[in-house]
């Protein structure tokens, strides 16, 4: 099932009626669903679509060239190089002519002249021709360097580009319309918006009997695919691996960091911003800060929820699974944590949700606050109007107490934004509702109340 990316899939359109040269490039993390954006795109359209691999450039080339004879007719022809290529299509390309290359970093690592041919082929032949070019990849630091970056020959050549950002819940639930947003949750916290990763799920499967079957079965693609992404995008992986598991054991400062993986704090800050680079961990600073960059509160989480899975459960018991003790890992580890773990989850749905909220005041940004061992789930802050929003996610199978919602309120005094007479305003999300007691003290300081059934309605406003 194709779903979402109504958005990209008409600027896309959009882009092809126009009567110029295009260059697009579209990148985004592996399985996100590039290529079936392009499918979907190029299906009722003339296309050359090439998929380049880890061959030679010679066989990279020769290939190309076959499917270009094949586009043009039974001809066959041979190019010399890519500029070559490229000026043969402009060349023919009377009416409007789609050329994807997909996978473009493999093509670069095959021959490290190809951002040159590229810019040699689109300044000369096609930025004046009817040749509709898109170059798509799933290494997003590469293709940031070779088609994005100052420093590249591309620079400045492209016309538009799409970075494909994972999908979120909401967009989970047209894919399984018959599961109900607990689930959805669930399945999204261990997932992600990958939507290739959404494939493995047995919807007739509890959530259980899934973690079981799809992520602690050595067999199943799931289990290896944090293995293959972090060998294939990235050089020295041993250490890679000590910090990411330091940071899915809790270890987000760091100083933390440093201690725990005993690598030198130079070294951290390095792979720490390769991993930001490639969109597997971020840095986060209370909302309230002035100054994030230079702030000394920040912290890195895994954003990337199979990575932070894999790295809290399967990498810590590969022993165990590899013996075939499941059950043992899924009682003893992931069962106990797993509640907390899921709660991360919620609480990004939730802040997601509050964009849809129907509010008297129109929030400019929302995010975390924490000082020392007091933290608030949801801040939302208007500077010009001087409104701050204070929310709280609760992910447990009891109802909400009252002793949260007034806990919410003692600790918005502890933060310092705005004026002395700034405006406050409460939310509270809950997956298992809230208590009678709650209810009235939530009503009478008109703190506002939503459990799963209305979150819902909030996600899925306006989805199609």
């Amino acid at each position: 099932m194709f779903v979402n990316r109504k958005q990209e899939l008409e600027a896309l359109n959009d882009r092809y009626a126009s009567n110029r040269a295009e260059f697009l490039v579209i990148y985004g993390k592996r399985r996100v669903g590039k290529t079936e954006l392009l499918r979907q795109f190029f299906q009722d359209k003339p296309h050359i679509f090439y998929l380049a691999d880890k061959r030679t450039k010679q066989d990279q080339l020769r290939e190309a060239s076959r499917l270009v004879s094949g586009f043009y007719g039974d001809v066959s022809y041979s190019f010399d190089d890519w500029s070559d290529l490229l000026q043969f299509i402009a060349s023919k390309a009377q009416d409007r002519t789609l050329l994807i290359i997909d996978e473009f970093p493999y093509l670069v690592e095959s021959d490290r002249a190809i951002p040159s041919l590229f810019q040699k082929g689109w300044d000369l032949y096609l930025k004046d021709s009817n040749v509709f070019l898109v170059l798509c990849g799933s290494s997003i630091g590469m293709m940031e360097r070779h088609a994005l970056a100052y420093r590249s020959p591309l620079y400045g050549r492209r016309t538009g580009q799409i970075l494909l950002r994972p999908m979120r819940i909401e967009h989970m639930a047209l894919f399984f319309p018959d599961l109900d947003m607990r689930t959805l949750i669930e399945f999204h916290s261990i997932l992600g918006g990958i939507p290739e990763y959404w494939k493995h799920i047995d919807p007739k499967l509890s959530f259980r009997q899934n973690i079981l079957a799809n992520l602690l079965s050595s067999q199943k693609p799931l289990y290896s695919e944090i293995d293959f992404v972090i060998r294939e995008e990235l050089n020295e992986p041993r250490n890679y691996y000590s910090i990411l598991k330091a940071v899915a054991s809790g270890k987000t400062k760091i100083n933390d960091i440093v201690t725990s993986t005993g690598l030198d704090r130079g070294l951290v800050s390095k792979y720490l911003s390769v991993l930001r680079d490639i969109h597997v961990v971020r840095r986060e600073v209370p909302i309230t800060e002035r100054n994030p960059e230079r702030s000394r509160k920040g912290i890195y989480v895994i954003q990337e929820n199979l990575f932070r899975f894999w790295f809290r459960f399967i990498l810590p018991n590969r022993s165990y699974i590899a013996e075939g003790r499941t059950d043992l890992v899924m009682e003893q580890d992931v069962e106990p944590n797993l509640e907390q773990f899921v709660s991360m989850d919620f609480e990004d749905a939730c802040r997601d949700a509050m964009w849809q909220m129907d509010l008297p005041v129109r929030y400019q940004r929302f995010g975390r606050w924490w000082e020392k061992d007091n933290e608030i789930d949801i801040v939302g802050l208007n500077d010009q109007t001087d409104d701050i929003l204070f929310g709280e996610c609760k992910w447990r199978n009891r109802k909400t107490s009252v002793k949260v919602a007034k806990g919410l309120v003692e600790k918005a005094r502890m933060v310092k934004w705005g004026s002395d007479s700034r405006k406050e305003h409460f939310v509270l999300f809950s997956k298992s509702g809230f208590t009678n007691e709650c209810e009235s003290y939530c009503k009478k300081n008109k703190i506002q109340m939503f459990g799963l059934k209305e979150l819902e309605g909030l996600l899925m406003n306006g989805k199609e």
